[in-house]
């Protein structure tokens, strides 16, 4: 396992997330990153995505992209299903471009909205129906506090309505924390379909520094090699005192490297 400075981690700090992950990251020591924030998780962001500028701002850094997390699985209705299926889709064109491995999103709708979660399973669809067969990106999706993908049945259902071995599940211990789900169960129970892991650490249903929370992020860590999980963690920071974010994910890359066995 590596560790994954994802660019949620300077959110609030600077305003071009990406560039400051770029820049910050691996003078920490981070070897790889994800790409999140404004320049993807929208439709018109993705379709003016500048992939080669990307790519060569990620080459100077050093580092490797790993990922990125495009806009929500759904849509309000059939139209708006496609269009985010299209988006998405170009997405996994971008992940290839970038030598990345796999895209992660949660739905785009609270679970309260009636019918959601078949739109979610007509949105993965549509991705997988425009993606080449030969493709090995996966899709993972991501729980969210209240979000139609919250809960472990939500991902059983989509993942039983597509069987597609591309299609997965990612682990975010904070929002399963948030929403009272047994992470540890969750681990063992969807086992070789995790794909992805977004490590943060949480007092209640509040994002805090790595190390400074409620959650036993050795015991999470354990379980996810109990199950043979081979991927790497996604180290997420969503606090609300974003001034202290390079402190943060600075004493998370040593807490972590530690935890892991890293060498430094």
């Amino acid at each position: 396992m590596d560790i994954i400075c994802a660019s949620i981690c300077y959110r609030g700090y600077a305003e071009d997330e990406v560039a400051a992950t770029l820049e910050n990251a691996p003078k920490i020591g981070y070897r790889a990153m994800e790409i999140h924030g404004p320049l993807i998780w929208s439709v018109d962001a993705v379709h003016n995505f500048d992939i080669d500028g990307m790519k060569n701002d990620i080459n100077k850094s050093g580092m490797r992209c790993a990922g990125l997390y495009p806009p929500g699985w759904s849509g309000n209705d059939g139209d708006d299903v496609d269009v985010r299926a299209e988006a998405i889709a170009k997405c996994v064109e971008i992940t290839e471009q970038l030598n990345a491995t796999h895209l992660t999103t949660s739905g785009a709708q609270r679970r309260t909205e009636s019918g959601a979660l078949d739109r979610v399973i007509a949105c993965v669809r549509g991705v997988l129906e425009r993606m080449p067969t030969d493709s090995s990106i996966k899709l993972t999706l991501e729980p969210h506090h209240g979000n139609v993908l919250e809960q472990p049945e939500d991902f059983q259902r989509v993942l039983d309505a597509i069987p597609d071995e591309r299609v997965g599940v990612c682990i975010d211990t904070g929002h399963f924390h948030s929403s009272g789900v047994d992470t540890l169960a969750a681990i063992h129970h969807f086992g070789s379909r995790i794909y992805a892991v977004h490590l943060k650490d949480h007092i209640g249903a509040v994002s805090v520094g790595i190390g400074r929370g409620e959650l036993n992020l050795k015991e999470i860590i354990g379980t996810l090699k109990d199950v043979g999980y081979q991927g790497d963690l996604t180290l997420e920071l969503e606090v609300e005192d974003p001034e202290n974010l390079p402190r943060y994910t600075e004493e998370a890359y040593f807490y972590l490297s530690g935890m892991l066995g890293l060498q430094l």
